[in-house]
């Protein structure tokens, strides 16, 4: 019954970690309360389907079918029995830097005593006056030492949301749950 709730709570951490990405602090504060959120979808459909005929059978087979289901469970009963939880931040840094380049040609022609006949310079001609411009560019990306796949912390929670809310609407096609 609360468990669509809860994906909606879920989801409200998850765009708040999406926009603190650079925000260290905040990021992992948001990730601890969508753990909690996202958890509870569920602890939730757990707690309802246990109620009926074949639905803890229903919801083991959820939770160990769906590696990410299984995996956040563990994360976030971590995070509330042991230590907070720390993914690791790579932070990638693009710098553009822009310089100008001239060319000259000096030209000497001298005789074979060395005298000299003729001498000139050619300069390019200047192509823009305007000053170069220069960019600086930073993106976070946060991982989990203890998750073996490519995906970091943000693709992985989305990927836990989508999850979390086949397995509700599962639930309650088969009558385990009331959502």
């Amino acid at each position: 019954m609360n468990e669509k709730t809860k994906i909606q709570e879920a989801r409200f951490f998850y765009d708040l970690m999406v926009k603190e990405q650079e925000n260290l602090t905040a990021f992992k504060f948001y990730l601890s309360a969508f753990l909690t959120a996202a958890r509870s979808v569920m602890y939730y459909a757990r707690d309802e389907a246990r109620k009926k005929r074949k639905g803890l059978r229903w919801y083991d087979d959820w939770m160990s079918s769906i590696k990410v289901l299984s995996f956040f469970r563990d994360k976030r009963d971590f995070s509330i029995h042991t230590a907070p939880v720390n993914p690791r931040k790579h932070v990638h840094i693009h710098i553009t830097e822009a310089i100008r380049i001239s060319e000259s040609i000096h030209i000497k022609v001298t005789d074979k005593n060395g005298n000299v006949k003729e001498e000139r310079e050619i300069k390019e001609a200047e192509k823009s006056k305007e000053t170069p411009k220069s960019s600086f560019k930073s993106e976070s990306r946060y991982e989990f030492d203890d998750w073996h796949g490519q995906e970091d912390v943000i693709t992985l929670c989305g990927i836990y949301i989508h999850e979390l809310e086949k397995a509700v609407q599962d639930g309650i096609t088969k009558g385990f749950i009331t959502g």
